[in-house]
């Protein structure tokens, strides 16, 4: 019979995730943010010109907030 009461010190550690350093969350929030910079742009580009302007982010604000977005889900998934 096996004994299942039994957690060995890494198993019960209560921490859910791994440190992370700030330096590596910074590495690829920047990644992220160079990937979406143009896609981001040609979509404003693509708003602006079939609408007649209006009030619309723009495309670097759109960038930074889907790298705010996308860089957690990479860390706490």
């Amino acid at each position: 019979m096996t004994d299942s009461t039994h957690h060995s010190e890494h198993m019960t550690s209560g921490r859910k995730h791994q440190h992370m350093s700030r330096g590596e969350y910074s590495f690829y929030f920047a990644l992220i943010f160079v990937a979406a910079l143009p896609i981001c742009t040609l979509q404003w580009l693509y708003t602006a010109l079939r609408t007649a302007g209006g009030a619309q982010k723009d495309p670097v604000r759109r960038a930074w907030s889907e790298a705010q977005t996308i860089t957690p889900r990479i860390f706490w998934a």
